[in-house]
């Protein structure tokens, strides 16, 4: 039998020769110095060998594992050959980008969010798969990332609801990472996302703005003759009243809303739930509830109380609000300069301006402080202050329709 020092020590003469091991696996040694593992054995009475790889790429103990499978394939009436070649054609296939990208989402996105992999998998069926998925992941180039970019901004801007680039740019990052994997994994060489990097700039954000007080009157008399959705209006209403976040609004649920005490708990979700977070940093965040918020919330309780949220999707049951849906409201009464994160900055600059406590405010408002200490009151901290304050601020809405 071989061992690893005989096949080190073996070396390459004029003729090829050859050295067995044992059950028929040997060690071919040519001329040229290469040592090719082969396997002989008979199959429908005829005798043949096939090459079990090159050492030392394979080592002695794996050319004796890849010997038992062909043997195991022989006791079961199979051509080690034919088994060789379908083995190969699986690995062949197993580099496509299409593969390797379910093979990167099953392996490395298992911590992330249900609202992520959504993300992923609707960035792989409508842009990237269409133009790369069927592609050797090796030989994906610079020019086929670029034309995904340029086709994911022209398939949003023809939506008109965004401008593209940040789908883009977030499509860029998924091919690189699905690419640095194959490199890893040893099935690509190098990553084509990065000489177009800078290719798509990510748009200036629009930060939020206080309102004008002519954009105050028309927002909160337009509002009283909405004719759209009862459920749309009051989710704009409560926006304006409460200070939440559009996200708190939209997710906001029955099960959160406490008539008797007057007070709506968002609670901390666990981190599989992440896709029903409510807060933006998941953290209970407690809202007293105003005489405006508590009638508005009373007539929705007559139209959605039968159902999970508050304010619920007026084209399907038991399911949230789009996340455009009240921005479109905007633009419906006219006031397309004005997004639902306006009425935020407008209360904490409205509120600051009126002496109310920064720190009333910034709690209401669910911002985390810098300050860990600061940061770690108790929720209910400022409570009563808070129901006066968001009672006051309910007053000063309305005061805008005069």
């Amino acid at each position: 039998m071989l061992s690893n020092t005989k096949i080190k020590n073996l070396k390459p003469a004029e003729k090829m020769f050859r050295i067995l091991d044992s059950e028929r696996l040997y060690i071919e040694v040519r001329p040229s110095g290469k040592k090719i593992w082969r396997f002989k054995y008979s199959f429908e009475s005829k005798e043949t060998s096939m090459s079990l790889g090159e050492y030392p790429l394979i080592s002695l103990k794996e050319a004796r594992e890849r010997r038992q499978l062909q043997q195991k394939y022989l006791s079961q009436g199979l051509n080690p050959v034919a088994e060789k070649r379908k083995s190969e054609n699986k690995a062949k296939t197993s580099t496509l980008f299409k593969f390797v990208a379910q093979e990167y989402k099953e392996k490395k996105l298992k911590t992330k969010s249900h609202t992520y992999i959504l993300q992923y998998d609707r960035a792989m069926q409508k842009d990237i798969f269409p133009i790369i998925g069927d592609k050797e992941v090796s030989e994906v180039t610079s020019a086929d990332v670029l034309e995904i970019m340029e086709k994911t901004v022209k398939r949003i801007r023809r939506s008109k609801s965004f401008t593209g680039e940040v789908a883009a740019i977030l499509n860029r990052k998924f091919i690189g990472a699905i690419i640095r994997y194959a490199i890893v994994t040893l099935r690509a060489n190098y990553d084509p996302t990065y000489a177009v990097k800078d290719y798509v700039e990510r748009p200036e954000i629009e930060h939020a703005r206080v309102l004008t007080k002519q954009e105050m009157f028309k927002l909160r008399t337009s509002l009283d003759s909405y004719k759209g959705s009862i459920t749309v209006k009051n989710a704009g209403l409560a926006l304006l009243y409460s200070m939440l976040r559009t996200v708190e609004v939209r997710r906001m649920k029955w099960s959160f809303v406490d008539f008797d005490e007057r007070l709506i708990t968002f609670p901390v979700m666990s981190r599989r739930k992440t896709q029903e977070r409510s807060t933006k940093k998941n953290r209970l965040h407690l809202v007293p509830i105003s005489n405006q918020l508590y009638q508005l919330l009373k007539e929705q309780y007559e139209i959605t109380g039968h159902q999970d949220y508050v304010f619920c999707s007026i084209q399907r049951s038991n399911a949230m609000l789009s996340a455009t849906t009240l921005n479109r409201m905007l633009e419906y009464i006219d006031l397309k300069g004005v997004t639902a994160h306006d009425f935020r900055a407008t209360a904490s600059t409205v509120l600051n301006e009126k002496g109310y406590s920064e720190d009333w405010i910034e709690k209401q408002l669910a911002h985390s402080h810098q300050n860990k200490t600061r940061a770690s009151y108790n929720h209910a901290q400022y409570l009563n202050d808070r129901r006066k304050m968001l009672q006051d601020w309910a007053d000063m809405v309305d005061g805008w329709k005069q």
